[in-house]
């Protein structure tokens, strides 16, 4: 993650603007750590600044830092280079070969792009945590008929794949880094003919992390075309057996099950297990009797006096977990700008897939950052739940 220490920590006079970075606004201190916005071009993302006890850490905020990389990596070092600051640690100066590359939006798209435009094509494949990315290029190169979406939480995987993306002049696929088991619940019914999972994190000592499970299974049954298929390429014993318990509860598919076989492109991690000679197993999941029946979309939005009902919640403000049957919210910390306008840090939706999200209440404007809640049952519960309870709590006599 890009970051920097230094002893010293000036003031800051915001707002200010050098090379097209605008530096917005920083909120108040709260546990030693205060949010800094940034926005350059049509990107918005905090720099988290924390106070330790002999020097402050500067760094990209986890939340909402996003691909590629270099483009929060250049703020830190406007950031630095405008304060004047004296640096006892930095990690900023790494490689930028072809960067300009990166910049390619029509390959790497925001969930809100899924949520407000995109229309899906005839032929459309999804793979799952695609990492080198040598799979996902293959079939995109040999089937320019199709369509691939590429989902990957790995910043180094996704720019990889953007860049050969640009080099080797392959225009049918997407890349969104998020949670694949939420965007399923996304897609419409019967639109992909194809879900890879390729050497999954196996989890053994977190299960409940594992993409494969009966929900997944669920949204896999609903979004895969009849005769649609679900690939599962795997290492691990363990996960192997685990996934066949699983499907095993189905009588919707029709399994295929192969010990060893190789395909076409492999990745150099296949390579090398394959050279240790370690067993890799393919798990194919026919959907035969697909799911029909579309999933209910939800209109989630603030409404226009929630921003006052706000302004009086922070006077009350407490680290608050709200339950309800089906869904949650945990609302974990409140960043203050000044007396009227912040920022809340909550997680919420449903308990097996959770969204993190901030809330950002500046002039009378109340909106979910870094992006959208995906209109969905779940969300709309838990966005609903969020909201009678700013109400209560921010309701004035």
């Amino acid at each position: 993650m890009p970051h920097f220490q230094t002893k010293k920590l000036p003031n800051i006079e915001l707002p200010f603007t050098k090379d097209s970075y605008h530096f917005l606004y920083q909120t108040k201190e709260i546990n030693s750590k205060s949010l800094l916005m940034v926005e350059y071009k049509d990107k918005k993302f905090f720099i988290e600044i924390v106070k330790r006890e002999d020097n402050y850490l500067i760094r990209a905020e986890k939340l909402t830092r996003f691909s590629p990389l270099f483009i929060i990596q250049n703020a830190l070092k406007i950031f630095s280079s405008y304060l004047d600051l004296t640096l006892t640690y930095s990690n900023l100066d790494s490689k930028k070969n072809n960067m300009h590359l990166l910049t390619e939006s029509k390959y790497l798209k925001k969930i809100d792009y899924f949520v407000d435009e995109f229309k899906v094509p005839k032929n459309l494949a999804l793979e799952i945590g695609f990492g080198s990315g040598r799979h996902l290029l293959h079939q995109a190169k040999n089937n320019p008929q199709n369509t691939y979406i590429g989902i990957e939480i790995h910043k180094p995987s996704i720019e990889q794949v953007i860049k050969q993306c640009k080099l080797q002049n392959i225009e049918n696929i997407l890349i969104l880094d998020y949670d694949a088991r939420i965007f399923l619940e996304l897609l419409p019914s019967l639109s992909l003919s194809k879900i890879f999972v390729h050497f999954p994190v196996p989890w053994d000592k977190k299960p409940d992390r594992r993409v494969i499970s009966p929900i997944f299974i669920d949204e896999c049954n609903r979004t895969l075309k009849k005769d649609g298929r679900l690939e599962l390429r795997t290492d691990s014993e363990n996960y192997y057996n685990y996934s066949w318990s699983v499907i095993n509860e189905y009588n919707q598919f029709d399994i295929a099950i192969k010990k060893n076989h190789q395909l076409e492109i492999s990745s150099k991690y296949e390579d090398r297990w394959i050279k240790q000679e370690k067993n890799i197993y393919d798990f194919h999941m026919i959907n035969s009797i697909p799911n029909m029946q579309n999933l209910a979309k939800f209109k989630i939005e603030f409404e226009t006096d929630l921003y006052e009902y706000l302004s009086n919640f922070s006077l009350n403000f407490k680290k608050t977990l709200l339950r309800d049957k089906e869904c949650f919210v945990n609302i974990e910390s409140l960043y203050m700008i000044d007396d009227k306008n912040g920022i809340l840090k909550i997680s919420l939706g449903s308990y097996k897939k959770s969204q993190h999200k901030y809330i950002v209440f500046k002039d009378k404007i109340v909106q979910y950052f870094p992006n959208k809640l995906i209109p969905i049952k779940n969300s709309f519960d838990a966005h609903m739940l969020l909201i009678n309870h700013i109400k209560e709590v921010g309701y004035v006599k």
